[in-house]
């Protein structure tokens, strides 16, 4: 493998594909850009704070491979980033994306792969592996089956379906039943809830009662557990399109 000059004089790697990685972690990106430029990769890494210019700028002239986070944490403004959202940009600036991702997230990997992302491998993958993954990606190899591919997007299927699902049940709510269900999510009893809206008990009870049928559930906890799941489906994740 050899190295050519670009029109600047500087060296271009002979792969000539650039990788791109953001995530977080400056030591994880660090190391693996690091570990690419060694294999003959032009690799950087690109600080979330930079995330928002970097999607609001022009095109650029050269695209290859964005090695992705899914928790992206805040950016330049203290607004969270969730990674999944960003797949559908840089695919529209010519990137490919492959997600890699500490955090045990199947409906964030599935809404990232049905968005465009070729793939995706664990960060609790021994890091060989990873960069082994990341370096074939960047070669434009595959680095998922279409079997798997097919996989991922019938399970984003079933989550969006689970996910209209939940919204459809919680939207028979009031916005008084939503307070109310949102204090017991907080573990607070009817008592305390009937004290924090100045009403009686009767009261609250008749609510709680409501609220399981238009749940259609059997007991608090079942509710509770719906409403939390709800904010854990990926269209209500913490996380702000850029």
């Amino acid at each position: 493998m050899t190295a050519t000059l670009g029109s600047a004089g500087a060296t271009v790697p002979a792969f000539g594909y650039p990788v791109l990685v953001i995530d977080d972690h400056e030591l994880f990106s660090t190391s693996l850009t690091m570990a690419l430029r060694s294999e003959g990769f032009d690799a950087r890494a690109l600080t979330v704070a930079c995330v928002r210019d970097f999607m609001n700028g022009p095109t650029p002239g050269r695209t290859g491979l964005v090695v992705l986070d899914l928790d992206l944490g805040q950016d330049a403004e203290g607004n969270w980033v969730n990674g999944a959202d960003l797949v559908e940009g840089l695919r529209r600036h010519g990137w490919t994306v492959l997600i890699v991702s500490g955090s045990v997230d199947r409906p964030g990997v599935a809404a990232a792969i049905a968005a465009g992302a070729i793939g995706s491998v664990p960060k609790s993958r021994s890091f060989d592996v990873l960069l082994a993954t990341v370096s074939a990606a960047a070669r434009g190899e595959s680095v998922m089956t279409e079997q798997e591919h097919q996989a991922w997007l019938e399970r984003h299927r079933r989550y969006i379906a689970r996910e209209r699902e939940l919204a459809r049940r919680l939207s028979r709510l009031s916005p008084r039943e939503r307070e109310v269900l949102e204090m017991l999510a907080e573990g607070r009893r009817a008592a305390s809830i009937a004290e924090h809206f100045v009403v009686s008990m009767p009261t609250v009870r008749t609510q709680i009662r409501s609220i399981l049928t238009k749940l259609e559930v059997s007991s608090q906890l079942e509710a509770v557990a719906l409403f939390r799941q709800q904010r854990l489906e990926p269209g209500n994740r913490r996380g702000r399109r850029l």
